[in-house]
Order: C-alpha cells, then structure tokens, then sequence
C-alpha cells in the first residue's frame, strides 16, 4: 500500500482511530511516539472519552457514532464536530448529543463542516432568551504572553459579531490611509499598525466609512416586520454578519442606515462603456446579491470586496449589472481575465440565479458554500423567499 492509498484509507477511519483510542490500542504516549504533537494527541484522547466513554445518554451517542462511521468523517471533522456541539448554550431547543449526532451526519470537506455546525449551533443558540449576554459574557482577548523565534507576540480578540465589525471598521479606514501614505505595506501591516495607532490614540478622527452595511431582506420578511412578525427571522448583512428581526425592531435599522429589500429589480443602472468603476448603486446591488466574496471558501464580506468585471474592462467587458460581481482583492487580482490564455487560476462568472468559479482544471463549475450565503439576495432567490 502506498502512501496515498494509506492517507486515503485512514481520512474516513476518525470513528475506529477514536475507538482505538478508547480501548487503549492507542494511547497519549504513543500517538505523540507517532509523531503528533502534545496537543493533539490530548485532543483526540478527550475526543475518545467523549464519543466512547460514559454518558446519561447512550442511545444518542451510539447515534451520533453511527452517523459519524456512516458518513466516514474524518478524525479532523470529528473535532470540529464537538468544538460546535460544545457551543451550544444550556437552555437551547436540542440536546448537545442530539447536536453531536446532527452533526456528524454533515458531509463535505472539514472546512464546509466547520461553517454547516457553526451555522447550525448559532441558529439554535438564537433561541436561548439571554443568547446576546452570554455571548457578550464570552468576549476575550488571549495571548501576548509567549514571543515566537523572531520575538514577535500574537494576541487573539474574541467579541460578539457585531462589535467585531464595528471594531474593525475604523481600523480598516485608517489602514486604508497608512497604504495609501506607503504603498509597501501589506494589508496585515497596515493592520497592525492600525491597531496600535488607535490604542495609543494617534490614529487621529476616523475617515468616513466608505461602504455601509445593507442589510438583506426578502419581500415575504418585510411584510412580516411591517406587521411586527418575524422577529426570529435571521437577514445578513453586507459586512458579514447577521441580524435578527427582533434587532431591527429594536432600532437596529437607524445603526445600519440601508435596508435593501430584494426582488428582481427591473432597469437597473447600466454604465456599458461609459465608465470603468461601478457606482454607488451597482455596488450596492452586487454586495447584496453575493454577501461574500463568491469564491468557494472565501469568508472576505462584500463590505471588503472589490467590484470585479466577470468579462474584464481591458477586454471589452460592460460596466453593467450583468458582468459584474463583488470579489476579494485576492480573488480579483487571480481571476483568468483573458479568455484566450491557458487558464491558471480559474474564474469568475454569471451562471442563473448566482455567480459561479469555474476552476482551471476544467472540474464541473463551484460556488462559495459558506452557510451565510444562503441568506444573500441569491440565497433567498434561489430558495423562493423573495
């Protein structure tokens, strides 16, 4: 057996690998022999104990293992699995292994998991009555202890969604100025030094936001709010978070400013060639539509995205509606622009309904399936909600 063939064999086995674990075929000592580091091999030893050892609730644990051997989840989904179900808040509508087993009938790459549980574990944890003070009682910040070989520190910031975006959204204006003044620091530089301006306050007054959030409501959910229903609905946000109707009813509204209320829109704005950039209104529309970068796993939110011409400018593309679409600085600098060159990196385009990536390779055409995106004004689209 090669060692391909083994790496394949063993990914499905996270089930028998914790079983092994359980049963003392494997244990601490000798997975960190293996070659694993102490904090693995910590991990999956608690793991083991969690999916093997004693519990109240057997019958769902059986499942949850049942589920899991079914759908050969890897040993790494299985952690992200109970890194999830162990988010979950007391009083929430489901018991945690009732989750765990919900959970490891979930199918994808580890990272599309990742984003299905979080997704799943923040909509029931919506339900708990004190959800936003308890998570607020989460907020953290860790690290700058320990420096790495090159003496640098690294800190961690952890804060309730909302206050993360507002967190950063001076931040972002002020890095915005430090590149603009030096064009030879990176995003993170500017970031950092960002960070350090404002804690130390010389960043000065903060620019003018260059893009408010909008937030994305289907014509079905806004008749709810009108009539003070809906209050559970979840919309997103064009900076990447969500919000609750309850929140909008709450003022939340007058926070955000834009409320943009989805349907198909007839005679939008078209600039063909008459101008290179979009305007106010297209890029409004377009965040809208995609909420995130549309590059499959990219998490950049619409707010942080460049309007990206899916047949480009230097090749004739028009400045409409049709050909255009939000995407990463990252994603819009790799995209294939040329249509007549070998294709490198893949590319962007308009598919029914969507935007798509199609990859070099020539695979069958991607889209981003992070879980927020299905409350995009596509999402909704798509689902029939608009």
């Amino acid at each position: 057996m090669d060692v391909v063939t083994a790496l394949e064999a063993l990914g499905g086995q996270g089930v028998a690998l914790l079983d092994a674990i359980h049963s003392g075929q494997l244990d601490r000592r000798r997975l960190i022999d293996l070659g694993h580091p102490l904090s693995t091999a910590a991990k999956w030893t608690n793991l083991a104990a969690i999916f093997f050892g004693p519990t109240r609730s057997r019958r769902r644990q059986a499942a949850a293992v049942a589920a899991a051997r079914e759908g050969r989840l890897s040993i790494d989904a299985m952690v992200v699995v109970d890194k999830h179900a162990r988010k979950l808040l007391k009083d929430a509508p489901v018991d945690v292994w009732e989750l765990r087993a919900e959970l490891c009938a979930l199918t994808g790459t580890v990272d599309e998991i990742d984003r299905a549980a979080a997704a799943r574990v923040r909509d029931l944890n919506r339900r708990v009555t004190d959800a936003e003070k308890k998570a607020f009682g989460r907020r953290s910040l860790k690290g700058g202890k320990n420096s790495d070989a090159q003496g640098l520190r690294t800190v961690t910031v952890t804060l309730p969604e909302r206050m993360m975006a507002d967190m950063l959204a001076p931040l972002r204006d002020t890095a915005g100025r430090l590149r603009s003044d030096n064009p030879l620091l990176s995003y993170e530089q500017a970031m950092a030094d960002a960070v350090v301006a404002h804690v130390s306050g010389g960043a000065g007054p903060a620019a003018p936001g260059k893009f408010t959030p909008l937030v994305v409501i289907g014509l079905p959910d806004w008749a709810k709010l009108q009539h003070n229903e809906g209050d559970e609905t979840v919309f997103a946000l064009t900076d990447g978070t969500t919000i609750t109707g309850a929140e909008l009813v709450r003022g939340r509204m007058a926070e955000h400013h834009l409320v943009g209320v989805y349907d198909p829109v007839e005679g939008p704005v078209n600039l063909y060639r008459e101008s290179r950039l979009a305007n106010t209104k297209q890029r409004t529309l377009l965040s809208a539509e995609t909420i995130l970068c549309p590059n499959p796993g990219c998490t950049t939110s619409a707010a942080e995205c460049q309007v990206h011409h899916l047949a480009a400018w230097k090749f004739g593309g028009d400045t409409n509606l049709g050909n255009l679409s939000m995407a990463c600085k990252v994603h819009n600098a790799r995209n294939d622009d040329d249509p007549d060159d070998p294709p490198r990196n893949g590319r962007l385009a308009r598919a029914p309904g969507r935007i798509v990536f199609h990859p070099p390779d020539g695979r069958p055409a991607e889209t981003n399936r992070h879980p927020i995106r299905e409350l995009s004004a596509a999402g909704l689209v798509a689902v029939g909600r608009c």
